[in-house]
């Protein structure tokens, strides 16, 4: 009895194992052709092509590509919600390099995910909501209500626009020296990040 017990238990573990490698292999290639292409040009076969699952075992998790996509859409918000998150204001008293060189290493890590977060096609919603909170947490100004809000949007609209610049130039910059450059346009440079930035070259 016991050792039936322990084989449903041993069986049912290889199973969501194997239900987590399917699912993962289905996001990433979501991911992929997020990056390229829109959703509405996203075929069930091609997602499975790309994540070399049945067309069956698709079904069997998801109702379609959109579904799919939502579920995403969900892991990666809590992704860079928790990435953001994980630097401490502390970290932050002397400017926003820590955050900014935390945020362009995954990205750079994860490249896939940075070309779709960047491309028309895939979150650009993701990257908007990204910046935001980096925006907030980095900015160190005398600005309160209304006015913080519209410094926020500016901070964030010009993170993004570099970041997508960054992508698009398939980041060649290094993400230290990206951040630097980052940080100097945010908190206004100084002669000891001109300094900095150019040691890092």
């Amino acid at each position: 009895m016991i050792d039936e017990k322990m084989n449903i238990e041993m069986e049912e573990r290889t199973e969501d194992r194997r239900i987590r490698k399917t699912k993962k292999a289905l996001s990433a290639a979501m991911v992929r052709l997020l990056s390229r292409k829109n959703i509405l040009e996203i075929t069930i076969k091609e997602l499975t092509d790309e994540a070399d699952v049945h067309r069956g075992t698709f079904y069997h998790h998801y109702k379609d590509v959109f579904d799919l996509r939502q579920q995403v859409e969900r892991e990666v918000r809590q992704e860079l919600r928790e990435l953001v998150d994980s630097v401490s204001d502390r970290e932050l008293a002397n400017g926003p390099y820590p955050l900014l060189l935390k945020v362009l290493t995954y990205l750079e890590e994860n490249r896939d995910e940075a070309k779709m977060l960047t491309s028309e096609n895939g979150c650009p919603e993701l990257l908007q909501e990204l910046c935001a909170n980096i925006s907030i947490r980095s900015m160190r100004t005398g600005l309160f209500g209304e006015h913080l809000r519209y410094g926020n949007r500016f901070c964030a609209s010009g993170i993004q626009g570099m970041i997508v610049s960054w992508v698009e130039d398939k980041m060649r910059m290094p993400p230290k020296e990206m951040a630097k450059v980052m940080e100097t346009m945010m908190v206004g440079k100084r002669e000891d990040q001109a300094q900095e930035l150019s040691s890092v070259k």
